[in-house]
């Protein structure tokens, strides 16, 4: 077993075997820790070397809670990601993957061959895009009040207090329930169109960012997964459905292309 004194294999991802040119200059988390391929079989692991130390002990747990320290190598090890996917498929780790000595991460491959080697195939000549979808909530329901529902709250003049106050409640539970179902079916109809141009999709976890306000809310967080050549016409798709969408409130924000980091298949990692 060849055991690396002090430093560790820091894991970018895996390709298919050529894929990449042996003269690649690729930075690593660290300019002066350039990129290599370390090659098993038909896979090459891309890696770098890094000081075993960084990752590895009381310090180095502390110093991966630092913000100012991890972001900047987060971003190195995407930014890496991003160019090595510029030459092929790319099966890409998460952040701080690293491996002891090159007989581990040999086992790792090995034991994991059947799923790398079936999502690099899959994933062959494919980016991921993604897709937030938003919804200007009190617009709608400002919209149904003045529309549908105008003539219903007109009546409510004639009313007494007591009896005005509980019938407008029930009217606004009723725009509530009307305006959410609308946004459901059209979630569903966008949803269905894109996942036809695609060759997967999913679901991912809803983060608030600075592009919502009040009024305004993520109402979902799609990434599919296209391929290149007909990246151009899901993003036409996209533009159209927010050219015709003014009136529900409905627009969507497509990201990337990325590599596909949302189809990335449970791997265990425990090899180190």
């Amino acid at each position: 077993m060849v055991i690396l004194m002090n430093v560790a294999l820091y894991v970018f991802g895996f390709v298919p075997k050529g894929t990449l040119p042996g003269d690649l200059e690729i930075d690593g988390l660290e300019p002066d820790h350039k990129v290599i391929q370390e090659e098993f079989s038909d896979i090459n692991a891309v890696v770098s070397t890094v000081p075993l130390s960084e990752f590895v002990g009381e310090e180095a747990e502390l110093r991966l809670q630092d913000i100012e320290w991890v972001a900047p190598r987060a971003v190195n090890h995407q930014r890496a990601i991003e160019k090595i996917s510029e030459f092929g498929p790319i099966l890409p780790a998460q952040f701080g993957v690293l491996f002891s000595s090159r007989d581990n991460l040999e086992r790792f491959i090995r034991d994991n061959l059947s799923d790398i080697s079936e999502f690099l195939s899959l994933t062959s000549d494919k980016n991921e895009l993604g897709v937030k979808v938003y919804w200007e909530n009190l617009q709608t329901k400002k919209r149904l009040m003045e529309t549908e529902f105008a003539a219903r709250f007109q009546q409510l003049a004639s009313l007494s207090n007591g009896a005005r106050y509980f019938k407008e409640k029930q009217l606004n539970s009723e725009i509530d329930k009307n305006s959410t179902e609308r946004l459901r079916s059209r979630l569903v109809a966008i949803s269905t169109v894109l996942s036809n141009i695609s060759h997967s999709s999913r679901k991912r976890k809803i983060v608030i960012d600075d592009s919502t306000e009040e009024g305004r809310q993520i109402v979902a967080n799609w990434a599919f997964l296209v391929e290149k050549a007909r990246s151009d016409e899901f993003m036409s798709i996209v533009n159209d459905f927010n050219s015709n969408s003014t009136e529900d409130g409905i627009s969507l924000r497509i990201s990337g292309p990325w590599p596909p980091y949302s189809f990335v298949p449970s791997l265990i990692w425990e090899y180190n």
